[in-house]
Formats: structure tokens, C-alpha cells, sequence
């Protein structure tokens, strides 16, 4: 009893100390998610960036060298729900940017919510966070602080948008390529805000729509980049050659998507900036103590990427240019919110495959399979197998959904035609890893690829029989980059802390990316998001006196 007793009073007298070390919540807490970043553009392109972009992140705050996705696949979708949620598809619910639904026998898009109308153009499925079965950051930040937090989450992707916002955000904002305006949907607001009506009228879409895309810089500024004129690119629409210049006017197709070239260059980032520095002209965030969220996606090196690749001069010049919107909406938080008072991270959502024509050109690992092929090889010894029938019913994200109702009318096992089919697919060219939903089921924690696909397992979403690619293989040897797979290249991403509460320093420490958002909750005193399964990055928020490698 009298230790018992001691104990509680130690613990009762070194309270008021702990809490008088608490450090002061940031006003505002900036995400931000570059689509298809890899780790190697910050120090490919290092030298080139200017002192108040990427450096200024580098120099002054907290660089995670060793920051992975642990699922599959890496795409798009699943990267931005990952990221706020603090968990994996498994338990958030987002297997793709789009699955098979069983029962509505037909694919569905992450974001699609037929219950809500769009806000702001009269056309098009409605959009909301509704398929996304967890909370994410900005959900607890809200009921923490009774709904005093702002979130507003802001892309030219309608998913890179509604994803993060979540399920109670203020607003999500995305960019709409047939109209050049940017839009809602009645799940997040009735009508869009003044602020946004005021920006969409000022047209920026079209002034940038009107640009010419060259070189920012000078030959020495792309020395880590292939030559301009190569074999490893697409030819953008409106062009003969996959070559600078690029006048953006000339290259927009004569039917909608009428912006898609605004996408496909550099100024779609320079579009949402603009809108970033609208919202926190517009809005409350970050003007009183309670913490707000800003959460950013820049989509625009995505299509770039898979236009040009991850080694194009296009590449290089997107990412320096990139480097002046990073200093331009740093600048504008000094001034707005007060250099003490925002904490930034900044990640991907996924990587990039180099180009599989360059892998071929320089003898690398790598190969292609075809979705045909495979797809009819499989249907052809299912029924040499089992006898005539339309055994499959698609094949979705390296997924086989069998035909589930024949298989029980002909009264066979489930499990039986399961493994028939991953027996096929274990002996075809360029297949990894195959496990049936079975096996990711009920095995333990197994190899680096089979885990990876049982973090990425949301049942209800998921098919019979599960196959990863060989490193290196892609679907065709084609031009432009990939992503999805388990590999390195697809799952190593950036991931910088910067700002208030944030001491600058570098681990090598292997972190997940579903890291971010406890270690974000932790920040900000916000409750961790229902289904996170990630931990608080401890030399992020306790920094060690690591040096930085580079000043």
C-alpha cells in the first residue's frame, strides 16, 4: 500500500512538469503529397534547387530517409488514404482507384458516392470519402476540438482530395479538366465557397492553358536527366516528338477533357499553389490557437512521369519548377500564419518503375506480360480443368475474381479452383508471387512481397487469387513510368517535417508511411484515427543530434 501510495504521489507532483514541457500546438498543419515522387529527385536535382524550396525543408527541418509503403498496390488512391488514416487498405478499405464490386458486377471507383451531387459543374458522379471505412487525421482533429478545426483538402484529382478531407472536412476542392474550374461535392459543401467562386473566376486554368512549357534552366541543369530526344517517351497529343517546347494551347484536344494539357506540365502545380494561397486567404486556417489541417496534392508529376519518365529532361524541369512552389507557398505561410506557428510534412504517394524500354535498352532486370494473354491462358486451363464455362469473372489491381455462383452450381470447393488457378499463374513468365485470399487470410506474417499484399487484403473489396510481377516486369514494354507493384521503386518515398515543433536532423530508420498521421495526431494533441495501425515517429518528435549530410 505505502509504495502503491508513493508511486501515485511521484507520479501526481511530476505532472505540472511534464505538461509545462509540452510544446505549443502549430496553428496550422500543412500536408503535403507530391503524386509520384521518388526520394532520389531531392538529391539528383539537389544542386539545382533554389535556397527557399526543397533545401529550406532539408536544411531546417527533418528528412526520413527510409520511408516505405508496406501494401499493394502503390497507386494513387490507396497512397492518400494511407497516408491520413494511418493504416493500410486492409483496414481503411481503399484496395485501388478502382475495384470489381461482386455484387453490382462491375467496377467502382474510389470515390464514387451516387448519394451526393457534385458542386460547382452540372456533370458527372458524385464524390465523397464514403468508401473510405476509417477515420483519418482531420476527422479527430475535428471532434477533438468540437468542429472549432478548419480541414480543407485541395488537388487537381478529385481522390487525391476527398480521400485526406475525410469524412467531416470543411471542404475538398479538385480541379475539373472540362471546365477549368474548381469544384465540390454537396457531401463536403451546398455551394461553393466565395472563395473558391472568386478564384474559379479568374481563370487561371486558361491563362496557364496559354503558356509554353521550356527548360527553366540551362543545359548544366540537367546533366542527371537522358537527352531530350529519346525512345523512352510518350509523344504528347499535338506533337511529332517527345521534344521541348511544349505550347500548351496547341497540345489541348479538341474535345474535353479541354485542360488536360495543364495537367500534363508543370503549371497544374503552379494552379493549385494558386488555389493554396486562396484558401488561406479565404478561410480561417490557421488564424486562431485551436489546429487546423491544410492537406495539398500536387498531381501534376504523376501524368508527367508517365509521359516521360523518372530519367526525362521533362522530369527534371517539373520538379525545379516544382522546387519555386514549395518556396512561393512557404513564403506565404511566413506572412499569413507566422513562421512559428505551421508544421509541414511532405511525402507520395507511391514511386516510380524506370521506363521498361530504357530497362531493355541497358540489359537491366525487367520483362512484360500482357493482361491478355495471361487473362486468356487462365480462362483456357480453367476449363480444360473443370469442363466449359466462364470461370473468371475480371481480373482487377493483379486480382482474379472467380465466378463464384458457377462454382457453386457445379458444387466444387471455392478453395479447390482457387489454388488450381494460383498453381497456373505460379508457372507463367515474369509472376513473383501468387497466394490465393485464403492463404493471405489465415498465414502469418510471411515473405517481404506476401505481407505487403496481406496489408493491402480489404475483404469485401478483394478477389480469389492475388499475383505480384518480378521486379523490373511491367504490363508491355512500353514508353513512360509505372507504378503499383511491392518493390523498392514504388514504395521508397520522401518524407520531410518542417516547421513548428519540429528540430532539423535525418534518420536512416526504416518508418512506414502509415508513421505520418499518428506522429501528425501527436503534434497537434488530436486523438489517432480509428483503424491506425502506424507508431509516432520518435526522432521526429524527440529529434536526436543526427548531423545532416548536406548544408
Amino acid at each position: 500500500m505505502s509504495r502503491t501510495f508513493l508511486l501515485a504521489t511521484l507520479l501526481l507532483c511530476g505532472t505540472p512538469e511534464l505538461l509545462a514541457q509540452k510544446r505549443p500546438n502549430p496553428k496550422l498543419l500543412v500536408g503535403i503529397m507530391v503524386d509520384q515522387m521518388r526520394p532520389d529527385y531531392l538529391t539528383r536535382f539537389y544542386d539545382q534547387f533554389g535556397e527557399q524550396g526543397f533545401k529550406r525543408l532539408l536544411r531546417d527541418g527533418f528528412q526520413c530517409r527510409n520511408t516505405h509503403y508496406n501494401y499493394v498496390p502503390t497507386v494513387t488512391g490507396p497512397g492518400h488514404s494511407s497516408v491520413y488514416t494511418g493504416t493500410t487498405p486492409r483496414y481503411h478499405g481503399i484496395v485501388g482507384n478502382s475495384w470489381y464490386d461482386r455484387r453490382l458486377r462491375r467496377d467502382v471507383y474510389c470515390t464514387d458516392d451516387s448519394t451526393v451531387q457534385l458542386v460547382g459543374t452540372p456533370k458527372g458522379m458524385g464524390v465523397s470519402a464514403r468508401n473510405q471505412v476509417s477515420t483519418t487525421l482531420g476527422d479527430e482533429m475535428k471532434m477533438v476540438s468540437n468542429g472549432r478545426s478548419v480541414v480543407v483538402a485541395l488537388s487537381l484529382k478529385d481522390r487525391a482530395s476527398a480521400l485526406p478531407a475525410g469524412h467531416m472536412a470543411d471542404g475538398a476542392f479538385w480541379f475539373d479538366m472540362n471546365t477549368g474550374d474548381f469544384i465540390s461535392s454537396t457531401y463536403y459543401v451546398p455551394l461553393l465557397p466565395k472563395w473558391v467562386a472568386d478564384f474559379n473566376a479568374q481563370k487561371k486554368a486558361d491563362f496557364y492553358r496559354q503558356q509554353t512549357w521550356t527548360p527553366l534552366r540551362g543545359p548544366e541543369a540537367y546533366l542527371n536527366s537522358v537527352a531530350d530526344s529519346n525512345a523512352f517517351e510518350r509523344i504528347f497529343k499535338g506533337k511529332t516528338a517527345a521534344t521541348f517546347p511544349y505550347e500548351l494551347s496547341k497540345l489541348a484536344p479538341l474535345n474535353p477533357p479541354a485542360y488536360e494539357a495543364v495537367n500534363i506540365s508543370p503549371f497544374g502545380n503552379n494552379l493549385l499553389t494558386d488555389l493554396a494561397l486562396a484558401a488561406l486567404a479565404g478561410t480561417e486556417l490557421g488564424r486562431d490557437d485551436v489546429p487546423d489541417l491544410l492537406a495539398l496534392s500536387y498531381s501534376s508529376p504523376d501524368p508527367v512521369g508517365h509521359t516521360f519518365g523518372p530519367l526525362s529532361k521533362e522530369e527534371n524541369d517539373l520538379y525545379l519548377r516544382l522546387d519555386l512552389e514549395i518556396a512561393r507557398l512557404l513564403q506565404t505561410l511566413d506572412k499569413t500564419v507566422g513562421k512559428d506557428n505551421y508544421t509541414i510534412f511532405l511525402t507520395a504517394d507511391h514511386g516510380a518503375s524506370e521506363v521498361p524500354k530504357y530497362l531493355a535498352q541497358h540489359q537491366a532486370p525487367g520483362g512484360a506480360q500482357t493482361h491478355a494473354t495471361l487473362n486468356q491462358g487462365a480462362a483456357d486451363f480453367l476449363t480444360q480443368q473443370l469442363g466449359p464455362g466462364q470461370w473468371l469473372e475480371t481480373e482487377r489491381n493483379n486480382m482474379y475474381y472467380l465466378n463464384r455462383p458457377l462454382i457453386a452450381s457445379r458444387k466444387l470447393e471455392l478453395a479447390r479452383v482457387q489454388n488450381l488457378l494460383a498453381d497456373y499463374l505460379r508457372e507463367q513468365p515474369g509472376i513473383a508471387q501468387v497466394n490465393t485470399t485464403a492463404q493471405l487470410l489465415t498465414s502469418g506474417t510471411g515473405a517481404f512481397l506476401e505481407t505487403k499484399l496481406q496489408n493491402g487484403l480489404y475483404y469485401p473489396r478483394f478477389g480469389d487469387v492475388r499475383f505480384e510481377l518480378q521486379p523490373g516486369w511491367t504490363w508491355e514494354l512500353g514508353v513512360g513510368a509505372t507504378h503499383g507493384s511491392g518493390y523498392l521503386y514504388d514504395s521508397h518515398v520522401p518524407l520531410l517535417w518542417f516547421g513548428a515543433g519540429i528540430s532539423p536532423g535525418v534518420s536512416y530508420a526504416y518508418h512506414s508511411i502509415t508513421d505520418i498521421a499518428p506522429t501528425a495526431a501527436m503534434l497537434v494533441d488530436s486523438k489517432l484515427p480509428s483503424a491506425c495501425t502506424g507508431q509516432p515517429i520518435g526522432e521526429v518528435l524527440s529529434p536526436a543530434t543526427t548531423p545532416k549530410r548536406r548544408k
